[in-house]
């Protein structure tokens, strides 16, 4: 705006000093001042064209400017929206991650908690089982020295004498052999092969104590049915035991190994074999199958009779 009105006053006083020049230097008569007159007229009407000319100039570059103007606004407001609009997927996104990560955190501490339970628990069980076998540490020593007390001829009838001798020269797999023999010879199923609940019941209980104090005796209290009976009440065994029982008694005893019965030929038949692993024919008293697929308890009844109510 400064600068046309600036424009336009040097186009006026131009205009003004060169009429003056010209009136200066022409001659004076009424003719001369008419036509003076007559051109002052021409330059007014020129420069009120100009000045129109230069006010639409100026009220076009108004609108122009009032467009650009309308146009950077309504630009600034999308870019304002625009703004807003990744601010509340920011937020969004945030208030999400924020979930997430207190799920993960709660779900990490129910682990924590859970794994220090199970911890606990295995602290547990081997605290307790630590402590039963100390019980039949002490058991089997005290068991150990009454049997040194009392002379061999006293506690070992005629009937186990090549038991005994197995035994002391650590024939273990035949001494375990020659000890079924000796249980169906006692009870007269050596036709039958395997013993029944009365058999059990009615077998004589010196003989079963001889032969359950040549076990003991020969492994270090590591052997025998004392030692299995202990174990088996120990996990809970009755005469109504379950298959959880029998299968913790198995356990226990290694005649089981990651949830497998074994075979008879991959049972351990030396001295360092797991606490109460022998006599294994024990677990055939009732009839008990060593299948291909290892142990099936189809007649048990006589073997936990032995464990839970025989008295010897």
């Amino acid at each position: 705006m400064n600068w046309l009105a600036i424009s336009i006053s040097a186009a006026v006083v131009v205009t003004v000093g060169v009429l003056l020049w010209k009136e200066r230097h022409r001659p004076r008569g009424s003719g001369a001042a008419h036509r003076l007159l007559a051109q002052l007229e021409q330059e007014k009407q020129q420069r009120q064209e100009i000045e129109r000319r230069l006010l639409t100039q100026l009220e076009q570059e108004k609108h122009q400017r009032q467009e650009i103007e309308r146009r950077l606004l309504t630009q600034l407001e999308q870019e304002k929206h625009q703004r807003q609009e990744i601010e509340r997927r920011l937020l969004t996104q945030l208030e999400q991650e924020k979930h997430q990560r207190q799920e993960i955190e709660r779900r990490l501490l129910a682990q924590l908690e859970q794994e220090k339970h199970q911890r606990q628990e295995t602290e547990h069980r081997l605290l307790t089982q630590l402590e039963q076998e100390k019980h039949q540490r002490q058991e089997a020593r005290k068991l150990k020295d009454l049997i040194q007390q009392q002379p061999m001829s006293q506690r070992t009838p005629k009937l186990t004498t090549t038991l005994r001798d197995l035994l002391l020269s650590g024939r273990w797999k035949e001494a375990d052999q020659e000890t079924l023999r000796i249980m169906l010879k006692v009870t007269g199923r050596e036709e039958e092969g395997w013993l029944d609940v009365a058999s059990i019941q009615n077998f004589p209980g010196e003989d079963l104590r001889a032969i359950d104090q040549l076990w003991v005796e020969s492994s270090n209290g590591r052997f025998g049915f004392s030692v299995q009976q202990r174990i088996w009440r120990s996990v809970g065994g009755n005469l109504k035991a379950d298959d959880k029982i029998y299968e913790a008694f198995g356990d226990c005893v290694e005649w089981r190994v990651q949830k497998n019965w074994l075979q008879i030929n991959d049972l351990t038949f030396n001295s360092s074999a797991p606490i109460g692993h022998l006599p294994a024919v024990a677990v055939r008293l009732g009839g008990l199958s060593w299948g291909v697929a290892g142990f099936w308890w189809e007649k048990r009844e006589a073997y936990v009779f032995l464990l839970s109510q025989k008295d010897w």
